[in-house]
């Protein structure tokens, strides 16, 4: 059990838009809001792409930069923060939160795009100048 669990941690952390479509249709089926399926499945996957980027970063770079992942992060939170007191001029925290959280979804998945391609490309760079 705990292998099968490992497992899919694995997948889901290589692919993260499969996690975001196994949830989406679950969240989808029991709720039947499309709105609510997609907060659920954005909050899930948020997570869980961090942690892609961080592994993608491992593998092309042999580097572990967790750490400067985290002070983007609280970086982030940070800034937005501060833009939405400056605009609303008073601090809804669970408002800042979510919007924080979905803003680092969009990071986040342009990044691991941007880490993909990269190394997906610098994989085959290699391969060719091998032979």
């Amino acid at each position: 059990m705990l292998a099968l669990l490992s497992s899919l941690a694995a997948i889901f952390v290589i692919l993260p838009v499969l996690l975001f479509a196994l949830v989406f249709y679950i969240v989808k089926l029991l709720t039947n809001s499309q709105k609510k399926a997609k907060g659920a499945a954005i909050n899930i996957t948020t997570f869980v792409l961090i942690f892609s980027v961080h592994y993608l970063i491992l593998v092309i770079w042999s580097k572990s930069l967790l750490w400067l992942i985290i002070l983007f992060v609280l970086l982030t939170a940070i800034l937005f923060s501060y833009v939405y007191w400056k605009v609303k001029e008073e601090v809804d925290y669970g408002k800042v939160f979510q919007g924080f959280w979905r803003l680092n979804f969009l990071l986040f998945s342009a990044i691991y795009i941007g880490l993909l391609l990269y190394g997906a490309a610098s994989r085959a760079i290699e391969a060719v100048m091998v032979k």
